[in-house]
């Protein structure tokens, strides 16, 4: 996969940059990133979706790939992430969960195939190599049929408001042309939507209900392609 030129910053490929980043922030990220009506709004955005994509499966074995603290855990039978601190915290929380510290090439170490995997707030760190095998790994610990749903900032978005990020944290974003791709070989694209259209964070609190569900739909449009994230779900081919 080729990045656009959007991305010219990009992290240092398996960088222990970004783990150590993770751990120093692990007793904080819960209260810094989504105790707040930023960070709610958003989460309820990915729930819905994920809720929705995960349905056929919800009885089989996902895994929530880049977990984190546990978020998202609840749709997930298994996690794994590579910050020792957030696998802590995670399993903390979620006590009767599968939960594995290590790399994303570090799936075979649950010895099963997954229904489905799904990977937030991962691939915007990574650089397109990276990707590209996190991509081979999870297709190859899918069984066929199964689901692979993950999230990209858009490069639209960010050309747009000529938004540049700085170093690798956020560096990577995508055309949605770039990520349907995919869908080429292995992959056969499913669906994908976009979140957080709107700046909510400069916007009254009292109006952000109502822009949500604006934002749901018109994520289904192709106005999604500008939303700040768009989400995707794609599924190995048999």
């Amino acid at each position: 996969m080729e990045s656009s030129g959007a991305n010219a910053r990009q992290p240092t490929s398996g960088s222990a940059q970004l783990v150590e980043y993770y751990n120093q922030l692990a007793e904080r990220y819960d209260d810094e990133r989504f105790a707040n009506p930023y960070g709610a709004y958003i989460h309820a955005q990915e729930c819905r979706l994920l809720q929705r994509w995960l349905a056929p499966i919800a009885h089989g074995k996902i895994l929530d790939l880049a977990c984190g603290t546990g978020r998202l855990l609840d749709m997930a039978t298994h996690g794994l992430d590579a910050s020792e601190a957030m696998v802590r915290i995670a399993r903390e929380k979620h006590r009767r969960k599968e939960v594995h510290c290590g790399p994303a090439a570090d799936l075979a170490s649950f010895g099963i195939h997954f229904d489905g995997i799904f990977c937030l707030h991962l691939l915007m760190h990574l650089t397109c190599s990276d990707i590209d095998a996190l991509f081979r790994v999870c297709h190859e610990r899918l069984r066929p049929g199964g689901l692979f749903a993950f999230d990209v900032p858009s490069a639209l978005r960010r050309k747009l408001t000529g938004f540049r990020p700085e170093g690798w944290h956020g560096g990577t974003a995508f055309a949605h042309r770039e990520v349907t791709s995919l869908t080429a070989n292995k992959w056969r694209f499913k669906v994908s939507r976009g979140i957080l259209l709107f700046p909510i964070h400069r916007l009254p609190l009292r109006i952000r209900p109502l822009l949500r569900r604006w934002d749901d739909l018109i994520g289904m449009t192709p106005l999604k392609r500008v939303s700040s994230y768009m989400l995707f779900c794609v599924e190995k081919r048999p």
